[in-house]
């Protein structure tokens, strides 16, 4: 059995793959977990964290670690995973990334610039403005402010992000399933935030069309960057996931990786797609589908969860949902 634990609310990314991976599959909330007095035995895969307080990170951390010593397989165990801050600094240290991440409530700020604001918590931008200068982020920041919005929480990243072509920016994305690194799909956007990029009308009207959809097949069919990936979710202590990134001075860089992610037709994607490259997605999904069934465990019975902390969180319910995680 896999069992995925996500956020409140935010279990709909694996609405596809509850109904397609051919394994016992079964996704469960953080508050769902906690309330339990036994666990089944199998995989569990924890994500979100980023979505969670550092007590809520506490508590399921004991929980993770509960199950990894009744002999179940543990992906993503809280207790090992980077924050977004933590990890962004550990890819700059370690020559990965060629930009930094300043927190906006501390006094350090950019030595180099643009930047841009983004939440830690979350996987929301504020806005899509590069900030040119020390003085147009004190500006933002002050702006924050003067609306009622706290700086706890809001990160400063230092932009360096680059044109493959001009006006065309890129991103690439690839997953890890266990020991799998999976290229999956690559994207295409006029503007330096890529999201999901160009859709099929956009695509096909293209000049760089074709040379696109065969960079995508050979980016899937040579996953070329797997060991440099690999390390990169080493380091950020995930087991699961999708990483985004680019290129700078021809060198990868990083943006962020995401603990729970959307699967097939979930995923805009597979909705949107130009003709010419379902084909290279299908396999994309296909290799993913096929890493995250070798993650399967047999198990019988189940796991006793145990602790004063987890028996107070069953007798008082204050497991609660908080405002920004409310569906």
């Amino acid at each position: 059995m896999l069992n995925f634990v996500t956020a409140a609310g935010h279990g709909w990314t694996l609405r596809h793959m509850l109904r397609t991976l051919k394994v016992p599959t079964r996704r469960w909330s953080y508050e769902q977990v906690i309330r339990q007095s036994r666990l089944p035995h199998g995989t569990w895969v924890f994500t979100d964290h980023e979505r969670l307080s550092g007590f809520e990170l506490s508590v399921a951390g004991e929980v993770a670690e509960q199950l990894r010593r009744a002999g179940c397989r543990v992906l993503n165990h809280p207790a090992r995973v980077l924050t977004r801050m933590a990890l962004l600094e550990a890819l700059a240290d370690a020559g990965i990334n060629r930009f930094r991440a300043y927190r906006a409530d501390e006094a350090a700020r950019p030595v180099r610039y643009p930047v841009f604001l983004r939440r830690e918590y979350d996987h929301r931008q504020d806005g899509r403005v590069l900030l040119a200068n020390e003085a147009e982020l004190e500006a933002a920041l002050a702006a924050l402010r003067a609306e009622g919005v706290p700086l706890v929480g809001r990160l400063i990243i230092e932009f360096a992000g680059e044109e493959t072509v001009p006006g065309i920016w890129y991103r690439g994305s690839a997953y890890r399933a266990g020991d799998a690194i999976i290229a999956h799909h690559m994207a295409l956007d006029d503007q330096w935030l890529v999201k999901d990029g160009f859709d099929a009308a956009r695509l096909e009207a293209y000049p760089q069309r074709d040379s696109f959809i065969e960079a995508e097949r050979k980016f899937v069919a040579d996953n070329q960057h797997a060991e440099l990936l690999r390390r990169v979710f080493d380091m950020a202590g995930l087991d699961y996931g999708r990483v985004d990134f680019g290129f700078a001075g021809g060198q990868l860089q990083v943006w962020e990786i995401n603990s729970n992610p959307t699967h097939g037709e979930q995923n805009s994607l597979f909705g949107t797609s130009h003709p010419g490259r379902v084909a290279t997605l299908r396999v994309a999904e296909d290799r993913l589908h096929a890493a995250l069934a070798a993650l399967d465990t047999a198990g019988e019975g189940s796991v006793e969860l145990t602790g004063e902390i987890l028996r107070e969180q069953r007798q008082f319910f204050p497991f609660r949902l908080p405002v920004w995680r409310r569906p």
